[in-house]
């Protein structure tokens, strides 16, 4: 058939982005050609989100905004936002092709019946019938060490704050089997870290193979430079066995992100999350004191509904007592059709503000402090700017900008010289290089 010029558009999180490469790998794998969004173009897709009413709404705009710029082209519209809205809502759209949470790995076969016959197809089912995980290997990431290998998808939890359940289903995840050998592909092609991904990825299961010996196989079964790292993990997952894995090797970087969402009992209560600020903490003390050069950061939602200048309060204090390694702060947003959407006391936007600013201000703090605490880093190098200057990220995950007149590749061990804006500095001089 002839060449088709695509665009994608992607909103929302990581694991968007990773099926949004995904689906550009396999359409160039069948020979159409991916071309800036702007440009004349023969299909448009839009992966969309719906984490939060805004970003429901930002969907709805960029399909819009889309349909206009590109009024001959196909609009295919992929992912949680249509996954949650309701079938008069998808109607109202008036778009070529709708995917939900399923059938994502059919895009590309679905896009050329699309071209052939033009019949319009809505391929969303109820959210209930999903239990198998689709796979989306992607192969090849190019001019970076670092490669995403996703091995779950959704959640079973049920915060109170969060449409994901609805969105992208049950848990499910990749068979071991097929984790392993994407990982040996990406491996073979130089990829010296490989982050495990998912929605839910401490909750990786396939038969009586956890996340911890999903891991344990993984490093057995790929070259020894190949280092892990997991993206997000709770802090009920972060299990001995992982614990006891990670004291074990240094191929399992030395960072892990644990969300707390808010350091107040009663927050916590409402935001309907498994644990208690003082289980996190002991759990949080236990992993420290098993794996001293570890650093780990969180995610905290500020102004969830009801939450009063104490529990802000309390929240601040336990954040810096606990010297998380750096905090993502999100605003609370609300989203339709979530628990916490049905209760009375929304925060006022000004005051979420100043709360979300005090947080990041925290941050900063924190990041100096934690990043004070080591002088030897070993970094991954990812790219280089202008003459020799090299960019990446430590074992602890904190950037790391190199001044070097020798060439660097892979992975190198350096002291750092200064720390300026949260980034290591490193000034020229011949670094060892690891093995």
């Amino acid at each position: 058939g002839k060449v088709v010029r695509f665009t994608i558009t992607t909103l929302g999180c990581k694991v968007n982005s990773y099926e949004s490469n995904y689906y550009k790998e396999q359409l160039e794998k069948r020979g159409h050609q991916m071309v800036e969004v702007n440009s004349p173009c023969d299909v448009c897709i839009i992966n969309t989100c719906t984490v939060t009413n805004t970003a429901a709404a930002k969907s709805r705009q960029k399909i819009h905004s889309l349909k206009k710029t590109h009024p001959n082209a196909l609009i295919v519209v992929v992912g949680c936002y249509v996954q949650h809205a309701d079938q008069q809502e998808r109607e109202k759209l008036n778009v070529d092709l709708i995917i939900g949470a399923n059938h994502k790995n059919e895009l590309v076969m679905r896009i050329e019946e699309l071209l052939k016959d033009h019949v319009r197809k809505d391929l969303v089912e109820d959210i209930r019938d999903f239990t198998s995980f689709e796979e989306m290997p992607i192969h090849v990431y190019e001019s970076k060490h670092r490669a995403f290998l996703k091995i779950e998808d959704g959640c079973n939890q049920f915060c109170s704050y969060c449409a994901i359940p609805y969105a992208r289903g049950r848990q499910r995840s990749l068979s071991k089997e097929k984790v392993i050998e994407i990982a040996q592909s990406l491996s073979n092609k130089g990829h010296y870290e490989i982050v495990l991904t998912g929605i839910h990825t401490g909750r990786y299961q396939d038969g009586d193979t956890t996340l911890a010996k999903l891991l344990r196989e993984l490093l057995e079964k790929t070259d020894g430079r190949v280092q892990y790292r997991i993206s997000s993990i709770e802090i009920t997952e972060v299990d001995d066995e992982l614990i006891e894995l990670m004291k074990q090797t240094t191929r399992i970087c030395r960072h892990l992100h644990i969300p707390i969402q808010s350091g107040c009992n009663e927050t916590l209560q409402r935001m309907n999350r498994p644990y208690t600020i003082e289980e996190f903490k002991q759990r949080l003390d236990h992993i420290r004191k098993e794996i001293p050069d570890i650093s780990i950061s969180t995610d905290v939602i500020v102004g969830f509904v009801q939450e009063s200048e104490e529990e802000f309060e309390t929240t601040y204090k336990n954040l810096e007592d606990f010297a998380f390694s750096f905090l993502h702060v999100f605003p609370y947003s609300k989203r339709n059709g979530t628990a916490a959407s049905r209760m009375k006391g929304e925060v006022h936007g000004s005051i979420v503000k100043e709360r979300v600013n005090k947080l990041l201000a925290l941050s900063n703090k924190l990041r100096q402090k934690d990043m004070e605490r080591f002088t030897d880093l070993e970094v991954l190098i990812e790219k280089q700017d202008q003459d020799g200057v090299y960019h990446g990220y430590c074992q602890q995950y904190h950037p790391v900008k190199i001044y070097s007149d020798v060439p660097l590749a892979t992975r190198i061990h350096v002291t750092w010289d200064e720390i300026k804006d949260h980034t290591y500095i490193v000034l020229k001089k011949e670094g060892s290089l690891c093995d």
